[in-house]
This record gives structure tokens, sequence and C-alpha cells, in this order.
């Protein structure tokens, strides 16, 4: 069995094709999917879908840098009570949350603007995690070491931490490991220009190693172009499997060990 520990279920749900993409998973492998929200309208919906899909679909809730809103900051108490439901179907994880530096205005007053905004909102989110101690997904896009420096500032324990879609460097990704944390890869680490990201998982090793779609972004090779979903995973496995010198089923399950670990699911 393969676990997918990020996948965005959105756009399947309002096409019309969840049952599909999740029967695909099942008979491609898939024995678990973490469905990621970005922001409080997709709350409800991964909440529902995680019920009909309970032991198959985990979800986590969090409010992603560049969905912000000038509501997000009044919506802490209804975040933070997701987390305090004694309810199957609450969340696993916080996230996803951080910070997302790629695309910022041109102008440098707003771009400042946006930063701070993206910087409140992540220090607020944080703030809940630590409290609770929940484990957290952290999208950080030209912004690791900021992400990192925050993190630690709010007082959370960094073996509660994974970042998503890892694309910072070696260097970035050892201080993390150094301190608890743990980087989860997709596959863009079988595309040709990746060298620094495969070489960033191999230094990361398989300890804390976890495997994600991003669907219905990022699809791996053979399947760059389409549509992703968590079917695909085996492929991102596979190419790793290789650059570790393991079979396959061998890192398919310590993946999944480490993914059913990290966020407290049972098998």
């Amino acid at each position: 069995m393969i676990f997918d520990t990020h996948a965005h279920l959105d756009t399947f749900l309002k096409n019309g094709t969840l049952p599909q993409v999740l029967k695909r998973a099942k008979d491609a492998g898939i024995g678990g999917i973490i469905a990621c929200s970005t922001k409080p309208e997709e709350w409800d919906m991964y909440e529902s879908i995680s019920k009909d899909s309970r032991g198959f679909v985990n979800w986590q809730a969090g409010i992603h840098p560049s969905e912000l809103s000038a509501s997000d900051l009044d919506l802490m108490p209804k975040l933070e009570n997701l987390f305090l439901e004694d309810s199957p179907n609450s969340p696993c994880a916080m996230g996803e949350i951080g910070l997302d530096f790629y695309r910022l205005p041109k102008d440098a007053i707003q771009a400042e603007r946006v930063k701070i905004a993206q910087l409140e909102l992540f220090r607020r989110q944080l703030e809940i995690a630590a409290k609770h101690r929940l484990k957290i997904c952290v999208h950080a896009r030209n912004a690791v070491g900021e992400c990192t420096e925050e993190i630690i500032a709010a007082g959370v324990d960094l073996s509660n931490v994974v970042f998503h879609c890892y694309g910072g460097t070696v260097e970035e990704l050892k201080k993390i490991n150094s301190l608890g944390g743990r980087a989860s890869f997709t596959g863009v680490i079988t595309y040709k220009g990746a060298d620094e990201m495969r070489e960033a998982m191999l230094a990361q090793g398989t300890s804390k190693l976890m495997f994600e779609s991003d669907c219905p972004y990022l699809s791996p090779e053979p399947k760059r172009g389409e549509r992703n979903e968590p079917a695909y995973v085996p492929f991102t496995v596979k190419f790793a499997a290789e650059l570790f010198v393991l079979a396959p089923d061998k890192l398919a399950a310590i993946t999944t060990h480490n993914a059913r670990e990290f966020f407290g699911l049972t098998a």
C-alpha cells in the first residue's frame, strides 16, 4: 500500500468524478489519502468527504497563504474548534498553512503588505497548533527559511511539522531534519530539472520520508501534462525507489508507516 499525504479533492468533487478518482486510487494500491484544505469554504466539504470515506480519506484544516481574505483572522476560533470536536471526522492536522513569496505584487509597498498579512495569518494558525500540539502541514514557496524561523518562534515542536511538496535547498532541509521536522515529496522528483529536490530527498533519507500527489497538480512522469490524481503516486514511489536502491514495495511500506505514524492514523 502507498499513502498519499496531500491531495486537493475539491476539483473532482465539483466535476462529479470523485467516486471514480477514489476507486482508481484504491485499485492502484493507495491505502489512504489526506485531503488538504486551502480556505474556510472547504472545511465542511472535506469533513463530509472524510465522513463518507471514513478510514480512507482523512483531512487537514487551515488557510493557505495565497488564499488570504479580510475575514480570515475572525475565523481563527472556528478553526480552533474544528480540532476540539470529539469526532472521528475531525481534521488530523492543520494545513496547509505557511508563506508563499513566489508571486508577490511587483510594487514593493504592496508586496510588503502581502508579506505582513501572510505572516500574521501564519502566526495565528501556529499559535493554535502550538497550543494543542497539532500536526502541521507547511506550504513554503520561496520562504522555507522564513517558515522555519516562524515555527521555532511560535514554540512549535518541529517533530509535528511536515514541509509538503518540498522545494527548498538541501541545507534548509538538513536544518529542518535536525530540529525534528520532515519534508514530503511529489511527482516533481521525476522531472529532469529537479536535481536539487532529489538531492534533498536522498539527504533526508527514508526514516521521515512521505509521498504525496498534491493533485490535481504536479503529475509525475509518465503522466506529466495530465490532471494529477492519487492513483499516480505509485509512479513517484517507483522512481524514488530506484534512487534509494530499494524495491518499490519496500519503500511503499516504509513511507506508509511514516505517514500513519506521523498523522496518528491507525492501519
